[in-house]
């Protein structure tokens, strides 16, 4: 990962913020009742008194916008962390079988309780994509153990194929009513959309994000490799054991809200080392605020595209990442 930024920052995020605001604007405006923009504005302030505007927007758009705001911004610091951790720029939660894991453990707590016919709050629900999460990763770092970049991505890979596997099978037992509700999570879609379920996971993310803040120094000394980190005193194997874990709870929390979404966490990093280079007090929130849009833009197209029929918010990142996935494997080179 040898790319460095050519822009002033100031002026990416001038025009990231602008991006990012023009997004939200229209998630809001546009859909089966199109409302004009500054009355969306107004109501946002708390300054309309229309109720179908108000009514349209805080019930019906904002919970979604919630919804990808939240796992986009974690999907992007996860993968941004992977990276960092695996040294190794197409790492993502997706491909290193972290989403899979996460999304098993659901899938399993899911099947159990309706075998002995309990109910799943949302509590267990997070428990079983953290042990999932945990899980996989555990397996991959088995693996990591060479720090080899390749070994390590074909390693998610495989993992991410065998757990998909298990899902499959499991989903093939389940009753009909809950085999298409996880079918359709799992193509990533923003399944529960209540806003105390969404301020948890909320505040959970703005948690996550602020630990991470508070190890920028360490962020930046991990970029000069292992021994350069050790020659400036930072505890390497207890750093990366930290965001190790910050990066498997932001994604299975993104998990958790949108399904098993790819290659977020490894387009947005890398758009933002291109755009502010690798000083992580720029990259880190650079990575976030890319990782919203590309959420935000995903669910724009997936609610307005084909008019009244709404798509699985997954399948339309998958369709929009992917080319960019492929230029990656063109232009990167691995160790």
């Amino acid at each position: 990962m040898t790319i460095t930024g050519k822009k002033k920052p100031a002026v990416v995020f001038i025009v990231l913020g602008l991006v990012w605001l023009g997004l939200l604007l229209a998630l809001l405006s546009f859909g089966d009742i199109k409302l004009n923009v500054f009355e969306v504005l107004k109501s946002l302030c708390g300054l309309s008194h229309d109720l179908t505007t108000n009514f349209v927007v805080w019930q019906l758009r904002l919970p979604g916008l919630l919804a990808a705001i939240i796992t986009g911004g974690e999907l992007a610091v996860s993968g941004l962390l992977l990276q960092l951790l695996t040294k190794n720029s197409l790492a993502d939660p997706s491909i290193l079988g972290i989403n899979a894991g996460a999304s098993l453990g659901v899938v399993v707590a899911l099947f159990v309780t309706e075998a002995v016919g309990v109910h799943l709050v949302s509590s267990w629900l997070l428990l079983a994509a953290l042990v999932g999460g945990f899980s996989s990763s555990g397996l991959l770092m088995l693996v990591n153990r060479q720090q080899s970049a390749i070994k390590t991505l074909l390693a998610g890979v495989a993992l991410t194929a065998v757990l998909n596997g298990i899902i499959l099978m499991l989903e093939l037992e389940m009753n009909q009513f809950d085999f298409d509700k996880v079918l359709v999570w799992l193509n990533g879609s923003f399944w529960n959309l209540g806003m105390p379920f969404l301020t948890l996971q909320l505040g959970l993310g703005i948690g996550l994000i602020l630990v991470v803040l508070l190890m920028v120094p360490a962020l930046n000394g991990l970029t000069l490799g292992n021994r350069g980190a050790y020659g400036i005193g930072i505890n390497v194997k207890l750093v990366g054991s930290l965001l190790m874990g910050v990066a498997i709870l932001c994604a299975t929390s993104a998990v958790l809200v949108g399904g098993a979404i790819s290659f977020v966490g490894l387009m947005a990093p890398n758009i933002g080392r291109r755009l502010v280079g690798q000083r992580m007090k720029y990259l880190l929130p650079a990575s976030w605020v890319i990782g919203c849009a590309i959420m935000m833009l995903a669910q724009f197209i997936a609610t307005n595209a084909f008019g009244k029929t709404a798509l699985p918010v997954g399948l339309v990142v998958s369709a929009v990442t992917m080319p960019y996935f492929i230029y990656l494997l063109f232009v990167e080179r691995f160790d």
